[in-house]
């Protein structure tokens, strides 16, 4: 296994075990690998413009979303024959 690791990830390794037998302990916190991996050399990098740029907003779909299985979707519609108060038709999904 570990003739497929890169360089990178053997230094990755190396200074995770590093600070576990330093520190006695078996598990680490995220805040402590963060920790290891500024001590290794890596920061946060901004960027790129492009990237940065926000995508146009989603439109909204006009057609109904699917109701889960099994489940009857209401639909409210006029009658056509004579002004009134509107029905309610129940239709399975």
């Amino acid at each position: 296994m570990l003739e497929s690791l890169s360089t990178e990830e053997l230094q990755f390794i190396k200074a995770i075990e590093k600070y576990k037998s330093e520190n006695r302990k078996i598990f680490l916190s995220w805040t402590e690998v963060l920790k290891i991996l500024k001590e290794i050399g890596y920061h946060k990098v901004a960027r790129k413009a492009s990237a940065t740029k926000k995508a146009p907003p989603k439109r909204r779909s006009r057609t109904p979303k699917s109701t889960p299985a099994g489940k009857a979707q209401a639909v409210e519609t006029k009658k056509d024959a004579a002004p009134g108060p509107a029905e309610t038709v129940t239709t399975p999904a």
